[in-house]
């Protein structure tokens, strides 16, 4: 069994540690955080030690699995200090703040022979899985428009970390990352972004980009930390043989409209099971897992994280500049 040191005790942290409890594969014995209450409260949850300093179990040789789940501008930090005691790491999303980073901590895993996962959870929601499958098979003949969108209140965080740039990358790196990631997932590299975001001191923000992909496919996706009520996100991809849309708001969020169009039979709107049983969170860590027993290939690699990184970066520059960016 993985023996896991949990590195945050925010709200991600205790995401992950009520999946670790549920694993058969592992157990999480520490759980490290600079405020001790923060630590003990998740710790509790899994049985696990709570650690304001990470030595402890950086230096147990039991512990063979370092999750971190801190702000993004630690990542690189404590992913390489992880690597090089030896330990596997998975981190959640963004990878970090820049290019550079993100390649010098892909190469110090390894240099070190560890495993480095990436927590780009929503390609294993199964609603997007399901998109992605029909994006990819073909069912939905030639795609041309793809609208994505992801809304809520601004984010909460210690030391207000969202609020300042150099620390979180802003909302277009942050929360429609996601969606960016969806994108090359489906359809291969971006050749341009065009976009525009503002924000106001209350706090809010709001953004949207607008993304070719290099095979003809136009994206709009929009991110917005400006709604009051509960965090939400949809999409709708439209094909020359169907469309399939997904909205969590709706009571039936997920629809497949299909029909041949050739005939000008109308199609006929098909609700499928999003199967929310699948719990995305505890299906990518059972993925990580298994990839470090060497029993799968991870369906999130660094550099497909590196990728979503890059257009993230490109939309925020877009923004500033008030220009398209090539990529």
């Amino acid at each position: 069994m993985h023996q896991v040191a949990i590195w945050g005790a925010g709200s991600m942290g205790r995401m992950h540690a009520d999946c670790y409890r549920q694993c058969d594969e592992a157990e999480v014995k520490y759980v490290i955080d600079h405020d001790m209450e923060k630590a003990r409260n998740i710790a509790a949850l899994c049985g696990a030690i709570p650690q304001v300093h990470p030595d402890a179990a950086l230096e147990d040789p039991k512990v063979d699995i370092v999750d971190v789940c801190l702000p993004t501008y630690l990542h690189r930090e404590c992913v390489e200090k992880a690597a090089h005691a030896g330990k596997h790491v998975f981190c959640e999303k963004p990878i970090a703040l820049t290019p550079n980073d993100a390649k010098a901590m892909t190469e110090t895993c390894k240099q070190n022979n560890v495993k480095f996962g990436i927590g780009h959870v929503l390609r294993y929601f199964p609603e997007y899985e399901m998109a992605h499958d029909m994006i990819t098979s073909g069912r939905l003949g030639e795609i041309g428009v793809v609208r994505m969108s992801r809304t809520g209140p601004f984010p909460k965080g210690w030391g207000n970390w969202y609020l300042d740039d150099k620390r979180s990358g802003s909302l277009l790196l942050d929360l429609s990352i996601h969606d960016f990631d969806f994108l090359a997932w489906c359809f291969g590299d971006v050749e341009r972004v065009f976009a525009r975001s503002v924000r106001h001191d209350r706090p809010l923000e709001y953004a949207v980009a607008i993304i070719r992909m290099k095979c003809g496919v136009i994206a709009h996706v929009e991110g917005s930390w400006a709604h009051p009520a509960q965090f939400s996100y949809k999409f709708e991809v439209c094909g020359s043989l169907g469309m399939i849309e997904s909205d969590s708001r709706k009571t039936q969020p997920l629809t497949v409209l299909t029909g041949d169009v050739n005939t000008g039979k109308q199609g006929v709107a098909v609700p499928e099971s999003p199967l929310k049983d699948k719990h995305p969170y505890l299906r990518e860590i059972r993925e990580f897992l298994a990839f470090v027993d060497g029993e799968t290939i991870p369906r999130v690699t660094p550099d497909d994280a590196l990728r979503a990184l890059e257009i993230s970066l490109a939309a925020l520059k877009s923004a500033k500049t008030e220009e398209v960016v090539q990529l």
